[in-house]
């Protein structure tokens, strides 16, 4: 969408430009540029951190939970009804509306799943893509693109499903301290801006 009007051509990745300790690296293949663009996504994993191996945990919960039908059919309406595919091929708008005669058979698959700590590993397989982030001076370096994964939406599904489950026991038992407002429903940093003098105070 930012290439010139009348410019139908696809947008094609130059000659990748990196440096690594101060030594300049070029990638002119489609190979070298993926292996370039792939260093930069997902950097190497930090050493384990074993200071917390004597950490005492709270107890595991016992219950797992159950997904129930109502769950997979609120999951399934929020879902954006022309997303990009993923490798399955099954765009969001089959699904929406045919939920009324998949509903009982997914309700089925979901809960073995869980029940059994099952993951099918076909459907975390996913599409990666690359876009470029608008408004670069220059597209030669890995710096000036970003990831775009399409997953498949069957495990996008019982994964929020699960998220939800983990956030709700979350917030119920009070398991994350006071002063933690990322990723918990219903915070935001206008909150975190007012908690904070507060819980310093107490702390004094």
């Amino acid at each position: 969408m930012s290439t010139p009007w009348g410019d139908s051509r696809k947008t094609r990745i130059p000659v990748l430009i990196h440096k690594v300790r101060e030594v300049e690296e070029q990638a002119n293949t489609n190979q070298d540029k993926g292996c370039m663009l792939a260093k930069g996504f997902f950097p190497e994993k930090p050493p384990a951190d074993n200071s917390l191996d004597e950490f005492s945990y709270l107890s595991e919960c016992k219950s797992e939970g159950v997904i129930t039908t109502k769950q997979i059919h609120a999951q399934l309406k929020r879902l954006k009804p022309y997303k990009a595919l993923g490798p399955d091929g099954i765009t969001n708008i089959v699904l929406t509306k045919s939920a009324d005669l998949i509903i009982e058979r997914l309700a089925h698959i979901y809960q073995a799943m869980l029940r059994g700590s099952l993951i099918y590993k076909p459907w975390k397989e996913f599409i990666m893509g690359i876009l470029r982030k608008p408004g670069k001076p220059r597209y030669d370096t890995p710096k000036a693109y970003r990831p775009i994964a399409l997953l498949n939406t069957m495990w996008k599904v019982i994964t929020a499903i699960i998220a939800n489950h983990i956030t709700y026991v979350t917030e119920k038992h009070q398991l994350l301290p006071a002063n933690h407002f990322g990723g918990c429903p219903g915070r935001t940093t206008a909150d975190a801006q007012l908690m904070s003098p507060i819980l310093y105070t107490k702390s004094q």
